[in-house]
């Protein structure tokens, strides 16, 4: 039987930087916070993340949680 070893637990939180002149795409920047609890409850992330939001320098548009972990037999 496998068993599953988490590995690494990340959070992308991704800021609106506006718009390109010529193209009027999102300008789309990213910050990142590694060393996350894998376990962390969804709505404990968001606190979190919401809490940090104040303090950047773009508006928050969007959060992405990147796990990885290990298969093994």
């Amino acid at each position: 039987m496998a068993i599953e070893s988490a590995l690494s637990s990340s959070i992308r939180v991704r800021l609106n930087a506006g718009t390109r002149a010529g193209t009027g795409t999102m300008i789309v920047r990213t910050v990142q916070l590694g060393r996350m609890v894998a376990e962390a409850p969804a709505d404990k992330v968001m606190s979190c993340v919401g809490a940090l939001a104040s303090i950047l320098q773009h508006p928050l548009f969007r959060v992405e949680r990147h796990e990885a972990s290990i298969l093994e037999n």
